[in-house]
């Protein structure tokens, strides 16, 4: 069996330099062989006030890096002196992911992500500024989705930034609240600068050019976050974004046709005033609804129509002379093979009429333009029979649409709010046992663990896979505190509490009871200032683990099950992804301990006992209800537990779930993936993807059903490339027990709202 190798080698004695007090420093990093463990490790140590400054160079990563303290700074030396490649990318999907309050990232460059370059999810007071992000050998499909990309976030500034050749979007701004684009470039992206679903945006002072689109506003459904609004469109200059659409099919960019100079997309309460529009083939300003993505929608609170649109005082010129995309190619022979510098698709909502028009609050106004092109679709009358029997008509005629709308208001930024001169975490890893003995929750016999007498060994119904690895539970409580139950989420665990989860690999998994190769054991305590989680890398000699609150990896060889050799390079996570994972809107908790993944029997020696009874009746859990009260997840891999959906679903809620649900990393998605999820269109049933990239797989929804084949959800769970499959972290191979019990579920779902 191939052992740890010499990356994995060196992390264990990479020091991890915490603050010697809890005052904010100057950390300098410099582009060293193990950059990716001492930037990450610095990330970890960090406290609130904290500037982790990058000297001019070339930084190699092979893994996602993770900030979650709050008012750090990340400086470099120039965008184009100090980048961050990833290049060789094999672990998560993204390059930098942040959730914290009051960042700031400036004068450096993120290249070559397998997904997105920087995402920074949930915060407040969020600068970008001076930030280059590109994939470097030009347009393509596989790149990355996002370049600077903030999600439900307020309070954000992205100041004369450059994002180049992103799948999507080079500046996409999703659900956020209160942004400032300002003074940026964008060119060779699908879309250049992209506001989704967000409320106040002023957009300022940028370029665009040479993308598919310029500029896009789009509101879309299914998403936490409402319809946006209040979105000023001034002073910049989109001109020639007539590139051919790269954008992977299936996502709702793909839709976007060439040559779009500003386009939007079900958006509400727009000004757009003061720019320059010129040179766009399909046209410089497309106005469209949501129902020209000819795609089902499932949220009653969506509004698919674009309203209250004020286009004033701008250049607008030389465009829709050749039509492009899907719209082009429905539309361009109607109206004579043209369109025009503004083009709208006429679509509006009949029931906010009033006298027989929409109020003027909801209408579009165009004035001050010059001597501009218009085409109204009127794709309301575009019907088989109104083009055969010729009374389609289109509109080139704008004087419907004179005037203005009052002006929308700027956008002011809030600051971030203050942080504490300290972070908790800090001194929590500080005084963190560095060697897994000194926890004294295993002797180790003829290299087997054997749990302490003090600690409680435990299984769960349904697992998370972990590239086949088999694990080791044991709990340990307190003297005299026990747990108390909790019908939701996981049983409430007293302060002291440490639960401890061994992977490990046995050299054949045809033969039980073998001995196995340790490979990591991690760590959960609560504290009175709650959570805290990190891992423990087994050494070489088998005989101790080393804390690593870095991460590592390790290269390992077994035989399967059926009978062939494998390999694989298994990922430990670093201390900050086992929050991204953990978190629950920005509190780690545990995952696995739930009232309905215990309820089962023990493991060997009280196999024929429940677990929770056993554990009442011993005094180390207090309010267990009766069994015919307790919740219950199957085992996925067990018939004689559940149906195939009830099976499916719970995998499905254990392997997914930790993000996809409504307080957890991946809640932007708006895909609600636990067990206890009724509605279909939440978990997934034609669900229009958000921010999937290359991940979409060329596919249109999530779940079809029937379909799997025709389903997001199945290509990612399927693939192994960085940047596609999910879950995206620790995870190398793919699950084909799990993956083909969600085929056979996904194949049993009725037809009947299949589009």
């Amino acid at each position: 069996m191939t052992l740890l190798r010499s990356l994995t080698f060196l992390l264990l004695f990479v020091p991890l330099a915490f603050p010697a007090s809890g005052w904010s420093e100057t950390i300098l990093v410099g582009p060293t062989e193990d950059v990716q463990y001492q930037l990450q490790s610095r990330l970890i140590a960090a406290n609130p006030g904290d500037v982790i400054e990058l000297k001019a160079g070339r930084y190699e990563f092979r893994g996602e890096l993770n900030l979650a303290c709050p008012h750090v700074t990340i400086r470099g030396q120039g965008l184009d002196k100090t980048i961050l490649s990833f290049r060789g990318q094999q672990a998560g999907s993204d390059g930098l992911v942040v959730s914290s309050d009051g960042f700031l990232i400036e004068d450096l460059a993120i290249e070559d992500t397998a997904g997105n370059a920087i995402k920074v999810l949930a915060s407040h007071g969020v600068t970008f500024r001076r930030v280059r992000t590109e994939w470097t050998d030009g347009p393509k499909s596989t790149n990355g989705a996002y370049g600077i990309y903030p999600v439900q976030c307020t309070d954000v500034l992205i100041e004369r930034c450059i994002a180049k050749a992103a799948a999507d979007a080079g500046i996409y701004v999703g659900q956020c609240e209160r942004v400032i684009v300002r003074g940026c470039h964008a060119e060779i992206n699908v879309v250049g600068i992209e506001i989704e679903n967000t409320r106040q945006a002023d957009v300022l002072e940028n370029t665009a050019t040479n993308n598919s689109g310029g500029i896009l506003v789009v509101d879309l459904p299914g998403l936490p976050a409402g319809n946006g609004g209040g979105i000023r469109v001034f002073r910049n200059r989109a001109h020639r974004n007539n590139l051919p659409n790269f954008a992977p099919k299936g996502n709702i960019v793909a839709d976007v046709p060439a040559g779009a100079g500003l386009m939007l997309l079900a958006a509400n309460d727009v000004e757009v005033f003061d720019n320059d529009l010129i040179d766009h083939e399909t046209a410089n300003v497309l106005i469209v609804s949501f129902m020209v993505a000819g795609r089902t929608v499932r949220d009653p609170k969506y509004d698919p129509y674009s309203e209250g649109i004020s286009i004033h005082d701008n250049r607008i010129r030389d465009g829709g002379t050749r039509p492009g995309g899907k719209l082009g190619e429905l539309v361009s022979p109607l109206v004579g093979g043209k369109f025009a510098d503004v083009v709208t698709d006429g679509m509006e909502d009949v029931s906010k009429h009033v006298g027989g028009r929409l109020p003027d609050a909801k209408s579009i106004r165009l004035s001050a333009n010059g001597d501009l092109s218009f085409l109204n679709f009127n794709l309301a009358k575009l019907t088989p029979g109104n083009i055969l029997s010729g009374k389609y008509r289109f509109d080139r005629d704008a004087a419907a649409l004179a005037g203005q709308l009052p002006p929308l208001a700027a956008v002011e930024l809030k600051a971030a709010p203050p942080s504490s001169q300290s972070n908790p975490a800090v001194a929590v890893y500080r005084s963190a046992p560095q060697f897994l003995s000194e926890w004294k929750l295993f002797t180790l016999e003829q290299g087997k663990l054997r749990p302490a007498t003090d600690v409680i060994s435990y299984e769960l119904n349904t697992q998370l896979f972990s590239d086949y690895a088999t694990k080791h539970r044991v709990i340990r409580l307190p003297k005299g505190r026990p747990i108390q139950y909790r019908a939701e989420g996981s049983l409430d665990f007293p302060v002291g509490t440490v639960i401890a989860k061994t992977f490990a690999m046995p050299a054949d998994r045809r033969q039980s009871g073998q001995a196995e190769r340790l490979l990591e054991t991690r760590i959960q305590t609560r504290l009175e200032s709650g959570w805290y989680g990190f891992s423990y890398l087994w050494n070489s000699d088998q005989l101790d683990a080393t804390l690593s609150l870095g991460g590592g990896m390790s290269e390992i060889s077994w035989t399967h099950e059926d009978g062939q050799a494998r390999t694989n390079r298994y990922e430990i996570p670093n201390a900050n992804q086992c929050l991204s994972c953990h978190s629950r809107d920005g509190v780690f908790v545990p995952l696995g301990p739930t009232a309905a993944n215990l309820n089962r029997p023990g493991v060997a020696g009280d196999d024929r006992v429940n677990q929770l009874a056993n554990w009442q009746s011993q005094g180390l859990l207090e309010g267990l209800p009766t069994m015919e009260s307790r919740p219950r997840l199957p085992q996925f891999d067990d018939p004689l537990t559940g149906t195939v959906a009830e099976r499916a679903r719970a995998w499905l809620d254990v392997n997914c779930a930790h993000c996809h649900q409504p307080l957890g990393s991946a809640r932007s998605t708006g895909l609600d993936l636990r067990a206890e999820q009724s509605d279909p269109a939440r978990y997934g049933v034609l669900k229009t993807p958000v921010a999937a990239g290359r991940g979409s797989g060329g596919r249109k929804y999530d779940v079809v059903p029937g379909h799997p084949d025709d389903s997001i959800l199945m290509f990612r769970l399927e693939s192994t490339q960085p940047g596609i499959r999910m879950p995206n972290l620790s995870r190398n191979l793919q699950s084909t027990e799990g993956v083909r019990l969600i085929r056979e579920w996904i194949q049993s779902l009725p037809e009947t709202a299949t589009p």
